[in-house]
């Protein structure tokens, strides 16, 4: 630019006319240049200006994938080109929804941000706390003489999810323990807790009634649950879950001892009318009606 400033200059005085200068005074080296390429140094430099102010902008339209944990910030980009004083806009493709203008917001929802520093060719989409429905594609635009230019971003949100070893339901006899072993996975970012319930009540910090967590955070989080002395007040329903995660669910059943269980299942069977379902179920579908409530509670989005 520099450069640019002192050819012009030189241009202008060439043009106003010749000038007196010491006999050993060298010339001017712009000024030589200009006047053997018989070019106003003024004319390239405005030429110059004019071609920038009527470059067409140029957009990345490599379609991109961004993977996002449930509750996380998700950072959709968009590299314009030449831009000049034309906006970009970013629309979601699933309802067509304009969500931004260059910097003007057409959403309510405040988790949406435009993201852009002068002088950079990037303009980000922010959203916070992603929930399950931001999934889709988003679309950013750019309109021009010749049409619109657009680039497409794929956000995929992943749900991590738990489960716990064995199955459905546990069985264990008076006085021994009851272990439970989950396993949290397609977690990109291992959490940092992994919650225990007992019906509704969280226990990890039990430790005076015989409950102990030991959780070791991985690709595939592993929480172990460890209750001593189990009696008939620990049966029940048990959750395990950690946050933005989908829980994970058993009910464990403790008796006086596996052949009094089986005798009293029995007994309880041959006086129950036919038509009568088993009692054994009447556990189970109380179970299950707290699971439902739970499952809410520990997979809820902020």
């Amino acid at each position: 630019m520099a450069r640019a400033c002192v050819a012009l200059l030189a241009a202008l005085a060439a043009a106003a006319g010749p000038t007196t200068r010491a006999p050993d005074a060298p010339a001017a080296p712009d000024l030589e240049l200009a006047e053997v390429a018989e070019v106003p140094a003024w004319r390239e430099l405005w030429y110059g200006s004019l071609e920038a102010l009527h470059r067409e902008p140029s957009i990345n339209n490599t379609q991109e994938d961004v993977l996002v944990q449930l509750g996380a910030v998700a950072f959709l980009h968009c590299p314009v080109r030449n831009l000049g004083e034309r906006g970009v806009s970013w629309v979601r493709r699933r309802d067509w929804h304009i969500i931004s203008s260059g910097m003007l917001m057409y959403t309510n929802d405040e988790r949406f941000q435009v993201l852009h520093s002068e002088g950079s060719d990037d303009w980000i989409l922010q959203i916070k706390y992603v929930q399950k429905r931001d999934n889709g594609t988003y679309e950013c635009q750019v309109s021009t003489g010749g049409g619109t230019l657009s680039r497409l971003v794929h956000l995929h949100i992943a749900v991590p999810e738990a489960f716990i070893l064995g199955a459905d339901e546990h069985h264990v006899d008076a006085g021994s323990t009851i272990n439970l072993v989950c396993i949290i996975e397609k977690s990109p970012v291992p959490p940092q807790y992994v919650f225990w319930y007992h019906n509704a009540r969280m226990i990890n910090y039990d430790a005076a009634r015989g409950v102990t967590v030991l959780t070791e955070p991985g690709p595939k989080t592993q929480s172990a649950l460890a209750i001593r002395a189990a009696g008939p007040q620990h049966s029940g329903n048990y959750t395990c879950c950690a946050a933005n995660t989908e829980p994970a669910h058993i009910f464990v059943y403790v008796s006086e001892g596996s052949d009094t269980m089986a005798a009293t299942l029995s007994r309880s069977k041959a006086r129950a009318p036919p038509a009568a379902p088993p009692p054994a179920r009447a556990p189970l579908l109380l179970a299950l009606a707290v699971l439902s409530a739970h499952r809410f509670t520990c997979a809820s989005s902020p």
